[in-house]
Protein backbone atom coordinates (compact mmCIF):
# COMPACT_ATOMS: atom_id res chain seq x y z
CA UNK A 1 0.00 0.00 0.00
CA UNK A 2 1.10 3.56 -1.13
CA UNK A 3 0.19 5.98 1.19
CA UNK A 4 1.03 9.89 0.20
CA UNK A 5 -0.13 13.47 1.30
CA UNK A 6 -1.65 15.77 -0.91
CA UNK A 7 -3.45 19.24 -0.53
CA UNK A 8 -6.18 19.45 -2.40
CA UNK A 9 -7.49 15.94 -3.74
CA UNK A 10 -9.95 16.08 -7.18
CA UNK A 11 -10.98 13.12 -9.04
CA UNK A 12 -11.30 13.59 -12.45
CA UNK A 13 -9.15 15.33 -14.73
CA UNK A 14 -11.93 16.68 -17.69
CA UNK A 15 -12.83 20.51 -17.66
CA UNK A 16 -14.29 20.98 -14.53
CA UNK A 17 -11.53 19.46 -12.73
CA UNK A 18 -8.68 21.55 -14.28
CA UNK A 19 -10.28 24.45 -13.99
CA UNK A 20 -10.66 23.99 -10.56
CA UNK A 21 -6.90 22.79 -10.31
CA UNK A 22 -6.09 25.69 -12.28
CA UNK A 23 -7.88 28.55 -9.61
CA UNK A 24 -6.54 26.82 -7.04
CA UNK A 25 -2.39 27.10 -9.20
CA UNK A 26 -3.15 31.09 -9.70
CA UNK A 27 -3.18 30.91 -5.45
CA UNK A 28 -0.14 29.16 -5.11
CA UNK A 29 -1.74 25.88 -3.63
CA UNK A 30 -1.44 22.42 -4.71
CA UNK A 31 -3.72 20.17 -6.40
CA UNK A 32 -3.45 16.12 -7.04
CA UNK A 33 -5.50 15.15 -9.88
CA UNK A 34 -6.66 11.56 -9.88
CA UNK A 35 -7.78 10.24 -13.04
CA UNK A 36 -8.89 6.47 -13.87
CA UNK A 37 -8.40 6.88 -17.53
CA UNK A 38 -4.34 7.16 -18.99
CA UNK A 39 -2.90 10.09 -20.99
CA UNK A 40 -3.47 9.99 -24.96
CA UNK A 41 -2.10 12.83 -27.07
CA UNK A 42 -4.16 14.68 -29.85
CA UNK A 43 -2.12 12.57 -32.38
CA UNK A 44 -2.64 9.24 -30.85
CA UNK A 45 -6.75 10.29 -30.62
CA UNK A 46 -6.29 10.70 -34.65
CA UNK A 47 -4.14 7.86 -35.55
CA UNK A 48 -6.31 5.03 -33.58
CA UNK A 49 -9.57 6.93 -34.40
CA UNK A 50 -10.68 6.85 -30.31
CA UNK A 51 -10.42 9.15 -27.14
CA UNK A 52 -9.34 6.52 -24.31
CA UNK A 53 -6.11 4.60 -24.12
CA UNK A 54 -6.13 0.95 -23.54
CA UNK A 55 -5.49 0.81 -19.70
CA UNK A 56 -7.66 -1.51 -18.05
CA UNK A 57 -8.79 1.32 -15.80
CA UNK A 58 -10.47 2.54 -18.83
CA UNK A 59 -12.59 0.01 -19.60
CA UNK A 60 -16.21 1.45 -19.20
CA UNK A 61 -17.87 0.28 -15.86
CA UNK A 62 -22.00 0.59 -15.64
CA UNK A 63 -24.51 -1.55 -16.45
CA UNK A 64 -28.38 -1.26 -17.63
CA UNK A 65 -30.92 -1.54 -14.70
CA UNK A 66 -32.77 -4.11 -17.05
CA UNK A 67 -36.19 -2.81 -15.64
CA UNK A 68 -35.44 0.92 -17.57
CA UNK A 69 -34.36 1.79 -20.91
CA UNK A 70 -31.37 0.28 -22.65
CA UNK A 71 -29.37 3.55 -22.90
CA UNK A 72 -25.99 4.12 -24.61
CA UNK A 73 -24.18 6.69 -21.92
CA UNK A 74 -21.38 7.78 -24.15
CA UNK A 75 -18.55 9.64 -21.95
CA UNK A 76 -14.72 9.34 -21.60
CA UNK A 77 -11.77 8.13 -19.10
CA UNK A 78 -9.19 9.58 -20.12
CA UNK A 79 -6.86 12.48 -19.41
CA UNK A 80 -8.97 15.22 -20.88
CA UNK A 81 -12.38 13.27 -20.27
CA UNK A 82 -15.17 13.52 -21.84
CA UNK A 83 -14.10 16.89 -23.37
CA UNK A 84 -11.91 14.86 -25.59
CA UNK A 85 -15.20 14.12 -28.52
CA UNK A 86 -16.23 17.01 -27.81
CA UNK A 87 -17.95 18.95 -30.86
CA UNK A 88 -17.39 22.40 -29.12
CA UNK A 89 -21.24 24.11 -28.74
CA UNK A 90 -20.93 26.79 -26.40
CA UNK A 91 -23.95 28.33 -25.47
CA UNK A 92 -25.08 29.69 -22.20
CA UNK A 93 -28.50 28.67 -20.34
CA UNK A 94 -30.95 31.29 -20.46
CA UNK A 95 -31.87 33.59 -17.34
CA UNK A 96 -35.36 31.10 -17.46
CA UNK A 97 -33.66 28.09 -17.13
CA UNK A 98 -32.44 28.91 -13.44
CA UNK A 99 -35.98 30.00 -12.76
CA UNK A 100 -38.28 26.93 -14.47
CA UNK A 101 -40.06 26.47 -11.25
CA UNK A 102 -40.59 30.24 -10.30
CA UNK A 103 -42.06 31.60 -14.05
CA UNK A 104 -43.77 28.20 -14.92
CA UNK A 105 -44.81 25.82 -12.36
CA UNK A 106 -42.67 23.35 -13.28
CA UNK A 107 -39.61 21.56 -12.28
CA UNK A 108 -37.44 23.18 -9.56
CA UNK A 109 -35.29 26.89 -9.74
CA UNK A 110 -31.51 26.47 -9.32
CA UNK A 111 -30.16 27.98 -6.06
CA UNK A 112 -28.00 30.45 -8.52
CA UNK A 113 -29.50 32.90 -10.66
CA UNK A 114 -27.97 33.78 -14.42
CA UNK A 115 -26.54 36.90 -12.99
CA UNK A 116 -24.66 34.91 -10.51
CA UNK A 117 -23.19 32.68 -12.73
CA UNK A 118 -22.77 35.90 -15.38
CA UNK A 119 -18.95 36.86 -14.52
CA UNK A 120 -17.83 32.92 -15.08
CA UNK A 121 -19.38 32.38 -18.04
CA UNK A 122 -17.33 35.14 -19.24
CA UNK A 123 -14.39 34.30 -17.93
CA UNK A 124 -15.08 30.21 -19.09
CA UNK A 125 -15.65 31.94 -23.09
CA UNK A 126 -12.56 33.66 -22.52
CA UNK A 127 -10.63 30.57 -21.52
CA UNK A 128 -12.55 28.37 -24.33
CA UNK A 129 -12.03 31.14 -26.70
CA UNK A 130 -15.32 30.79 -27.55
CA UNK A 131 -16.64 32.31 -31.26
CA UNK A 132 -20.17 34.41 -31.22
CA UNK A 133 -21.77 37.06 -31.13
CA UNK A 134 -24.03 39.29 -28.52
CA UNK A 135 -27.38 38.48 -28.83
CA UNK A 136 -30.53 39.37 -27.03
CA UNK A 137 -31.22 35.95 -25.08
CA UNK A 138 -27.45 35.76 -23.27
CA UNK A 139 -27.42 39.15 -21.65
CA UNK A 140 -23.97 40.28 -21.54
CA UNK A 141 -22.41 37.99 -23.22
CA UNK A 142 -19.62 39.87 -24.84
CA UNK A 143 -17.12 36.77 -26.97
CA UNK A 144 -13.46 37.01 -27.35
CA UNK A 145 -13.69 35.48 -31.31
CA UNK A 146 -16.08 36.77 -33.92
CA UNK A 147 -18.87 34.46 -35.02
CA UNK A 148 -18.95 31.76 -37.71
CA UNK A 149 -20.88 33.15 -41.00
CA UNK A 150 -24.40 31.31 -41.07
CA UNK A 151 -24.44 28.54 -43.40
CA UNK A 152 -27.02 28.53 -46.36
CA UNK A 153 -29.14 25.96 -44.50
CA UNK A 154 -29.26 28.54 -41.30
CA UNK A 155 -30.12 31.58 -43.59
CA UNK A 156 -32.85 29.99 -45.20
CA UNK A 157 -34.23 28.79 -41.55
CA UNK A 158 -33.41 31.82 -40.19
CA UNK A 159 -36.59 34.62 -40.73
CA UNK A 160 -38.78 31.51 -40.03
CA UNK A 161 -37.36 30.44 -36.75
CA UNK A 162 -36.90 33.46 -34.89
CA UNK A 163 -35.33 33.83 -32.63
CA UNK A 164 -32.22 32.70 -34.37
CA UNK A 165 -28.24 33.36 -33.39
CA UNK A 166 -24.88 32.59 -34.34
CA UNK A 167 -24.01 29.24 -32.48
CA UNK A 168 -21.38 30.25 -29.58
CA UNK A 169 -18.78 27.66 -30.00
CA UNK A 170 -15.52 26.90 -29.18
CA UNK A 171 -14.23 25.85 -33.16
CA UNK A 172 -12.47 29.59 -32.70
CA UNK A 173 -12.71 31.88 -36.17
CA UNK A 174 -9.04 32.84 -36.29
CA UNK A 175 -5.84 31.41 -34.65
CA UNK A 176 -5.58 31.44 -31.05
CA UNK A 177 -3.17 30.56 -28.04
CA UNK A 178 -1.40 28.16 -30.37
CA UNK A 179 -4.56 26.28 -31.86
CA UNK A 180 -5.47 27.08 -35.37
CA UNK A 181 -8.68 28.62 -37.19
CA UNK A 182 -11.94 25.68 -37.55
CA UNK A 183 -10.93 23.60 -40.54
CA UNK A 184 -14.73 23.23 -41.69
CA UNK A 185 -13.65 19.74 -42.41
CA UNK A 186 -17.14 18.91 -40.08
CA UNK A 187 -15.45 16.20 -38.13
CA UNK A 188 -15.44 18.40 -34.69
CA UNK A 189 -15.19 15.19 -32.52
CA UNK A 190 -12.39 14.00 -33.94
CA UNK A 191 -10.74 17.58 -35.36
CA UNK A 192 -8.07 16.81 -38.04
CA UNK A 193 -6.23 20.32 -36.91
CA UNK A 194 -6.98 20.39 -33.38
CA UNK A 195 -8.51 23.55 -33.42
CA UNK A 196 -11.17 22.94 -31.54
CA UNK A 197 -10.77 23.26 -27.43
CA UNK A 198 -9.73 20.57 -25.17
CA UNK A 199 -8.36 20.17 -22.18
CA UNK A 200 -5.02 18.91 -23.72
CA UNK A 201 -4.54 22.00 -26.22
CA UNK A 202 -6.66 24.01 -23.97
CA UNK A 203 -5.29 24.16 -20.77
CA UNK A 204 -1.96 21.93 -21.37
CA UNK A 205 -0.32 24.46 -18.98
CA UNK A 206 -1.99 23.90 -16.36
CA UNK A 207 -1.43 20.06 -16.47
CA UNK A 208 2.26 21.12 -16.97
CA UNK A 209 1.80 23.08 -13.82
CA UNK A 210 4.49 21.70 -11.35
CA UNK A 211 1.33 22.80 -8.64
CA UNK A 212 -0.65 20.50 -10.40
CA UNK A 213 -0.01 16.67 -10.44
CA UNK A 214 -1.77 14.06 -12.21
CA UNK A 215 -1.77 10.46 -11.21
CA UNK A 216 -3.75 8.40 -13.96
CA UNK A 217 -4.69 4.62 -14.77
CA UNK A 218 -5.77 5.10 -11.06
CA UNK A 219 -9.36 4.51 -9.57
CA UNK A 220 -10.87 6.54 -6.84
CA UNK A 221 -12.34 3.66 -4.90
CA UNK A 222 -13.75 4.95 -1.22
CA UNK A 223 -13.67 7.98 0.76
CA UNK A 224 -13.09 8.16 4.79
CA UNK A 225 -14.15 10.40 6.97
CA UNK A 226 -12.29 11.56 9.83
CA UNK A 227 -12.81 10.72 13.38
CA UNK A 228 -14.64 14.11 13.69
CA UNK A 229 -17.18 12.95 10.74
CA UNK A 230 -17.81 16.47 9.46
CA UNK A 231 -14.68 16.10 7.19
CA UNK A 232 -13.03 13.76 4.37
CA UNK A 233 -9.71 12.32 5.63
CA UNK A 234 -8.49 10.25 2.90
CA UNK A 235 -9.14 8.84 -0.59
CA UNK A 236 -8.85 5.28 -1.19
CA UNK A 237 -7.42 4.22 -4.92
CA UNK A 238 -6.45 1.31 -6.73
CA UNK A 239 -4.07 1.42 -9.37
CA UNK A 240 -3.74 -0.45 -13.11
CA UNK A 241 -2.28 -3.26 -11.78
CA UNK A 242 -4.73 -3.35 -8.62
CA UNK A 243 -1.95 -1.55 -6.25
CA UNK A 244 -3.36 0.35 -2.99
CA UNK A 245 -2.86 4.09 -3.05
CA UNK A 246 -4.45 6.13 -0.04
CA UNK A 247 -4.47 9.92 -0.62
CA UNK A 248 -4.64 12.03 2.66
CA UNK A 249 -6.00 15.96 2.14
CA UNK A 250 -7.14 19.01 3.39
CA UNK A 251 -9.90 18.67 0.89
CA UNK A 252 -11.36 16.52 -2.08
CA UNK A 253 -13.11 17.80 -5.31
CA UNK A 254 -14.94 14.86 -7.25
CA UNK A 255 -15.25 16.06 -10.57
CA UNK A 256 -15.65 12.74 -11.97
CA UNK A 257 -19.33 12.49 -14.80
CA UNK A 258 -22.45 12.09 -13.77
CA UNK A 259 -22.05 8.59 -13.44
CA UNK A 260 -18.80 8.09 -11.14
CA UNK A 261 -19.32 11.15 -9.11
CA UNK A 262 -22.59 9.50 -7.13
CA UNK A 263 -21.04 5.71 -7.39
CA UNK A 264 -17.92 6.57 -5.29
CA UNK A 265 -20.35 8.36 -2.95
CA UNK A 266 -21.96 5.61 -2.54
CA UNK A 267 -19.26 3.42 -2.04
CA UNK A 268 -18.05 5.39 0.33
CA UNK A 269 -21.56 5.17 2.14
CA UNK A 270 -22.28 8.80 1.77
CA UNK A 271 -25.67 9.02 0.54
CA UNK A 272 -27.20 12.22 1.86
CA UNK A 273 -30.51 13.30 -0.16
CA UNK A 274 -30.87 12.40 -3.80
CA UNK A 275 -27.84 11.21 -4.05
CA UNK A 276 -27.53 8.88 -7.38
CA UNK A 277 -30.85 10.05 -8.04
CA UNK A 278 -32.31 12.20 -11.50
CA UNK A 279 -29.59 11.21 -13.46
CA UNK A 280 -30.30 12.29 -17.39
CA UNK A 281 -29.06 12.78 -20.76
CA UNK A 282 -30.33 14.66 -23.84
CA UNK A 283 -32.87 12.51 -25.69
CA UNK A 284 -31.88 14.19 -28.99
CA UNK A 285 -33.76 14.27 -32.34
CA UNK A 286 -32.71 14.73 -35.72
CA UNK A 287 -34.89 16.26 -38.19
CA UNK A 288 -35.42 15.58 -41.98
CA UNK A 289 -37.45 18.20 -43.42
CA UNK A 290 -37.85 18.31 -47.08
CA UNK A 291 -38.62 21.37 -49.43
CA UNK A 292 -39.39 22.23 -52.91
CA UNK A 293 -36.57 24.95 -52.50
CA UNK A 294 -33.25 24.05 -52.56
CA UNK A 295 -31.69 24.78 -49.21
CA UNK A 296 -27.69 23.85 -49.98
CA UNK A 297 -27.11 21.72 -47.01
CA UNK A 298 -23.34 20.20 -46.84
CA UNK A 299 -21.99 23.39 -46.80
CA UNK A 300 -21.25 25.93 -43.99
CA UNK A 301 -17.56 27.05 -42.01
CA UNK A 302 -18.20 24.65 -39.59
CA UNK A 303 -20.23 21.95 -38.09
CA UNK A 304 -22.74 23.76 -36.92
CA UNK A 305 -22.90 27.83 -37.41
CA UNK A 306 -26.81 28.63 -36.37
CA UNK A 307 -29.09 27.72 -33.56
CA UNK A 308 -33.02 28.86 -33.18
CA UNK A 309 -34.73 29.65 -30.02
CA UNK A 310 -37.85 29.65 -31.67
CA UNK A 311 -39.38 26.40 -29.51
CA UNK A 312 -37.02 26.96 -26.31
CA UNK A 313 -38.62 30.51 -24.69
CA UNK A 314 -41.72 30.93 -23.49
CA UNK A 315 -45.07 30.24 -21.32
CA UNK A 316 -45.62 27.13 -23.01
CA UNK A 317 -42.44 25.46 -20.75
CA UNK A 318 -45.52 25.45 -18.51
CA UNK A 319 -46.86 22.64 -20.77
CA UNK A 320 -44.28 21.11 -22.61
CA UNK A 321 -40.31 21.05 -22.85
CA UNK A 322 -37.78 23.78 -24.53
CA UNK A 323 -36.01 22.59 -27.75
CA UNK A 324 -33.15 23.95 -29.39
CA UNK A 325 -33.20 23.62 -33.16
CA UNK A 326 -29.29 23.78 -34.39
CA UNK A 327 -29.11 22.99 -38.12
CA UNK A 328 -26.51 20.54 -39.14
CA UNK A 329 -24.10 22.13 -41.82
CA UNK A 330 -23.41 18.52 -43.35
CA UNK A 331 -26.71 18.09 -44.13
CA UNK A 332 -28.78 14.43 -44.40
CA UNK A 333 -27.00 11.66 -45.74
CA UNK A 334 -28.65 10.89 -49.54
CA UNK A 335 -31.92 9.09 -49.06
CA UNK A 336 -31.28 5.96 -48.91
CA UNK A 337 -35.34 5.15 -49.36
CA UNK A 338 -34.73 7.69 -52.76
CA UNK A 339 -32.33 5.79 -54.65
CA UNK A 340 -34.74 2.90 -53.49
CA UNK A 341 -37.37 3.89 -55.05
CA UNK A 342 -35.88 5.10 -58.15
CA UNK A 343 -34.26 1.88 -58.39
CA UNK A 344 -37.78 0.19 -58.40
CA UNK A 345 -39.22 2.32 -61.10
CA UNK A 346 -36.17 1.34 -63.46
CA UNK A 347 -34.36 4.68 -63.49
CA UNK A 348 -30.74 4.41 -63.46
CA UNK A 349 -27.39 6.37 -64.65
CA UNK A 350 -26.63 9.70 -64.31
CA UNK A 351 -30.53 10.03 -64.70
CA UNK A 352 -31.19 8.79 -61.21
CA UNK A 353 -28.22 10.70 -59.94
CA UNK A 354 -29.51 14.02 -60.61
CA UNK A 355 -33.25 13.54 -59.46
CA UNK A 356 -31.49 11.81 -55.95
CA UNK A 357 -28.99 14.68 -55.72
CA UNK A 358 -31.54 17.42 -56.20
CA UNK A 359 -34.21 15.42 -53.49
CA UNK A 360 -30.72 15.62 -51.48
CA UNK A 361 -30.17 19.89 -52.09
CA UNK A 362 -34.21 20.35 -50.73
CA UNK A 363 -33.91 18.59 -47.77
CA UNK A 364 -33.09 20.61 -44.45
CA UNK A 365 -31.20 18.48 -41.32
CA UNK A 366 -31.96 20.20 -38.33
CA UNK A 367 -30.76 18.62 -34.70
CA UNK A 368 -33.13 19.17 -31.94
CA UNK A 369 -31.54 19.13 -28.50
CA UNK A 370 -34.42 18.47 -25.15
CA UNK A 371 -35.48 19.70 -22.74
CA UNK A 372 -37.26 17.87 -19.60
CA UNK A 373 -38.42 16.94 -16.30
CA UNK A 374 -37.05 16.12 -13.60
CA UNK A 375 -37.70 12.08 -13.09
CA UNK A 376 -36.68 10.30 -9.75
CA UNK A 377 -36.78 7.00 -11.00
CA UNK A 378 -33.82 7.79 -12.82
CA UNK A 379 -31.09 6.50 -10.55
CA UNK A 380 -27.86 5.63 -10.27
CA UNK A 381 -27.07 2.72 -7.82
CA UNK A 382 -24.35 -0.58 -7.08
CA UNK A 383 -24.77 -3.82 -8.54
CA UNK A 384 -24.18 -6.72 -7.44
CA UNK A 385 -21.85 -7.62 -9.92
CA UNK A 386 -17.83 -6.54 -9.51
CA UNK A 387 -15.30 -5.35 -12.16
CA UNK A 388 -11.89 -6.83 -12.51
CA UNK A 389 -10.73 -4.16 -9.20
CA UNK A 390 -13.49 -6.05 -7.17
CA UNK A 391 -15.24 -2.63 -7.32
CA UNK A 392 -19.11 -2.53 -7.43
CA UNK A 393 -20.43 -1.90 -11.46
CA UNK A 394 -22.96 1.34 -11.79
CA UNK A 395 -25.92 0.69 -12.34
CA UNK A 396 -28.00 3.00 -14.29
CA UNK A 397 -32.33 3.21 -14.52
CA UNK A 398 -32.72 5.29 -17.30
CA UNK A 399 -37.18 5.82 -17.89
CA UNK A 400 -36.48 7.72 -20.77
CA UNK A 401 -38.07 11.13 -21.56
CA UNK A 402 -41.77 12.25 -19.83
CA UNK A 403 -44.66 13.60 -21.52
CA UNK A 404 -43.69 17.11 -20.79
CA UNK A 405 -40.90 16.20 -23.43
CA UNK A 406 -42.86 14.44 -26.06
CA UNK A 407 -45.64 17.26 -26.04
CA UNK A 408 -43.10 19.49 -26.72
CA UNK A 409 -41.52 16.93 -29.72
CA UNK A 410 -45.15 16.01 -31.20
CA UNK A 411 -45.67 19.87 -31.49
CA UNK A 412 -42.27 20.82 -33.46
CA UNK A 413 -43.33 18.09 -35.90
CA UNK A 414 -46.91 19.00 -36.59
CA UNK A 415 -45.86 22.95 -36.49
CA UNK A 416 -42.37 23.85 -38.08
CA UNK A 417 -44.59 22.83 -41.53
CA UNK A 418 -46.45 25.97 -40.82
CA UNK A 419 -43.41 27.91 -39.80
CA UNK A 420 -41.36 27.12 -43.08
CA UNK A 421 -44.14 27.32 -45.37
CA UNK A 422 -42.39 29.98 -47.46
CA UNK A 423 -39.88 26.87 -48.06
CA UNK A 424 -42.65 24.67 -49.32
CA UNK A 425 -41.78 22.07 -46.53
CA UNK A 426 -43.91 19.14 -47.18
CA UNK A 427 -42.46 16.24 -45.22
CA UNK A 428 -40.84 16.16 -41.73
CA UNK A 429 -38.94 13.32 -40.30
CA UNK A 430 -38.00 12.20 -37.21
CA UNK A 431 -35.16 10.08 -35.73
CA UNK A 432 -33.39 9.41 -32.15
CA UNK A 433 -30.12 9.17 -31.91
CA UNK A 434 -28.84 7.02 -29.25
CA UNK A 435 -27.23 8.74 -26.58
CA UNK A 436 -25.84 12.76 -26.38
CA UNK A 437 -23.19 12.41 -23.64
CA UNK A 438 -24.49 14.26 -21.06
CA UNK A 439 -24.80 13.14 -17.86
CA UNK A 440 -26.59 15.59 -15.68
CA UNK A 441 -28.16 15.61 -12.38
CA UNK A 442 -26.86 13.08 -10.15
CA UNK A 443 -25.39 15.59 -7.41
CA UNK A 444 -27.55 18.24 -7.30
CA UNK A 445 -26.73 21.31 -5.75
CA UNK A 446 -30.11 23.14 -4.00
CA UNK A 447 -31.69 24.40 -0.88
CA UNK A 448 -34.56 21.77 -0.39
CA UNK A 449 -33.88 18.58 1.82
CA UNK A 450 -33.37 16.55 -1.20
CA UNK A 451 -30.58 18.54 -2.38
CA UNK A 452 -26.69 16.70 -2.04
CA UNK A 453 -24.53 20.48 -2.20
CA UNK A 454 -25.11 23.74 -1.41
CA UNK A 455 -25.26 26.50 -3.76
CA UNK A 456 -21.29 26.64 -3.12
CA UNK A 457 -21.57 22.75 -4.06
CA UNK A 458 -20.00 21.82 -0.91
CA UNK A 459 -21.34 18.32 0.52
CA UNK A 460 -24.22 18.92 2.91
CA UNK A 461 -22.16 16.81 5.56
CA UNK A 462 -18.59 17.26 4.61
CA UNK A 463 -17.67 20.69 4.96
CA UNK A 464 -14.00 19.91 2.60
CA UNK A 465 -16.09 17.59 0.26
CA UNK A 466 -16.97 19.57 -3.29
CA UNK A 467 -18.50 18.32 -6.58
CA UNK A 468 -17.97 19.68 -10.25
CA UNK A 469 -19.29 19.46 -13.30
CA UNK A 470 -22.52 18.36 -14.59
CA UNK A 471 -23.98 15.86 -11.91
CA UNK A 472 -24.46 19.53 -10.08
CA UNK A 473 -27.50 20.79 -12.49
CA UNK A 474 -30.75 20.81 -10.46
CA UNK A 475 -32.20 20.41 -13.94
CA UNK A 476 -31.29 19.87 -17.27
CA UNK A 477 -32.60 22.32 -20.07
CA UNK A 478 -31.90 22.27 -24.03
CA UNK A 479 -28.49 24.17 -24.01
CA UNK A 480 -25.60 22.16 -23.96
CA UNK A 481 -23.91 21.85 -20.72
CA UNK A 482 -20.23 22.00 -21.67
CA UNK A 483 -19.65 26.10 -20.84
CA UNK A 484 -22.39 25.75 -17.58
CA UNK A 485 -20.17 23.02 -16.40
CA UNK A 486 -16.79 25.26 -17.16
CA UNK A 487 -18.72 28.40 -15.73
CA UNK A 488 -19.40 26.57 -12.30
CA UNK A 489 -15.86 25.02 -12.05
CA UNK A 490 -14.06 28.61 -12.21
CA UNK A 491 -16.56 29.59 -9.68
CA UNK A 492 -15.87 26.44 -7.13
CA UNK A 493 -12.33 27.27 -7.74
CA UNK A 494 -12.53 30.45 -6.66
CA UNK A 495 -14.55 29.92 -3.46
CA UNK A 496 -12.16 27.09 -2.27
CA UNK A 497 -8.94 28.97 -3.16
CA UNK A 498 -10.56 32.05 -1.83
CA UNK A 499 -11.94 30.75 1.53
CA UNK A 500 -9.21 28.09 1.51
CA UNK A 501 -12.09 26.25 2.38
Amino acid sequence: MRREEADTVVVGSGIAGVLVARELARRGMETTIVERGSFLPWREQLRLDRWEGSSPTSVHNHETDPRGLDWGWDYVYGVGGSMNRWTGIAPRLLPEDFEVKSRFGVARDWPLSYDDLAPYYRKAEALLSVAGQANGLMPGADYPLPPHPLSPQDRALEPHLEPFIRLPQARPTRPVRGRPACCGSARCMLCPVDARFSVLNGLGRVLDDPRVRIIDRTVAVRLRPASSHRRIATLECTDARGGSVTLHASRFVLAANGIENPALLLRSEIDEGDTGRYITDHVDAELAVRTSKPVSPGHGSSLETGASYAYYTGGFRSRRAALLLVPSNPGQPIPRDAIVDRLAAGQTGQRMRRRVVAEWERTLSISVQCDDLPDRRNAVTLSSRRDRFGIPLNRIHFAGPTDYQRRAVHHLVEDLPRRLRTLRARDVKLSYPQASGHLIGSVRMGLDDGAVLDPDLRHRRYENLFVAGSAVFPTIAATPPSLTIAALAVRLGRFIAGGSA
